[in-house]
């Protein structure tokens, strides 16, 4: 009779958990992400172009990194402590200083940046100024994963990077992720862009491991019906019944 009690939970849990993914499909559609560029196949060139301004991940204070909205440069004018400070970028991609004002400085490196504040302050302020900028907090070298992963959070890179290795770092999948539905998210010189990637395509290798850029974010889709399932065996101790009529 137990047994039968079982099934039958079982039965009635499934039909359930089905209606219910039903359901959020059809008040949840695609267009919830827009725009998306499905992966269904090898990627096409440009479907989630590079972040505006950056190329392979690379340290913060070398000669190619592309200074972001947000990131917190430090500002440093020998024999006069006034001007140093540490300046975030503004959305703009702008740093306010005193005297000079607004700053353009998205999409400059660190060099560009101590030449523009040289050529300001030498032009009305100072005859040999001597400037040093360096980014103390880089967004460009930071990824943002989250879902359905072991390790949810902010994961630092450096260098090339994949999709792959960046799940792999933040602990890999949890036993409700959707493998099938990743989601990649990134600022372009076009606006925000976001792509839809299969994890078990790109294992096969059917799919190329797409490059992921500092500055993304990554989101693991939790699959509906496998929280529910998981849910309704918690709640109800369906897990210890099962395992204890297995024993017997």
């Amino acid at each position: 009779m137990l047994a039968d009690s079982f099934a039958g939970l079982l039965r009635v849990a499934v039909t359930a958990i089905g209606l219910g993914a039903l359901a959020g499909c059809a008040s949840n559609g695609e267009g919830t992400f827009s725009p998306v560029a499905e992966q269904t196949s090898q990627p096409q060139a440009g479907t989630l172009a590079p972040t505006s301004g950056s190329s392979a991940p690379t340290a913060a204070n070398g000669g190619d990194y592309r200074i972001m909205p947000d990131d917190i440069l430090q500002i440093v004018v020998y024999q006069a402590p006034d001007f140093n400070r540490d300046a975030q970028v503004d959305a703009t991609g702008n740093i306010a200083l005193p005297l000079l004002g607004g700053v353009p400085v998205a999409g400059r490196t660190v060099r560009d940046v101590e030449a523009e504040i040289t050529r300001r302050l030498k032009a009305k302020y100072m005859q040999n100024p001597q400037v040093s900028v360096s980014v103390k907090d880089a967004v460009g070298l930071r990824v943002t994963v989250e879902g359905a992963v072991t390790k949810p959070g902010v994961v630092p890179v450096r260098g090339g990077v994949t999709l792959l290795s960046i799940l792999a770092e933040s602990g890999g999948f949890t036993d409700t992720a959707d493998k099938s539905r990743i989601l990649i998210v990134r600022n372009t010189e076009k606006g925000r862009a976001v792509a839809r990637f299969d994890a078990t395509a790109i294992a096969a290798g059917t799919v190329q491991d797409p490059p992921v850029f500092g500055g993304d974010t990554i989101v693991v889709d939790d699959s509906m019906a496998r929280t529910a399932w998981k849910d309704m065996l918690s709640s109800l101790g369906v897990a210890g019944l099962a395992t204890t009529l297995a024993v017997h």
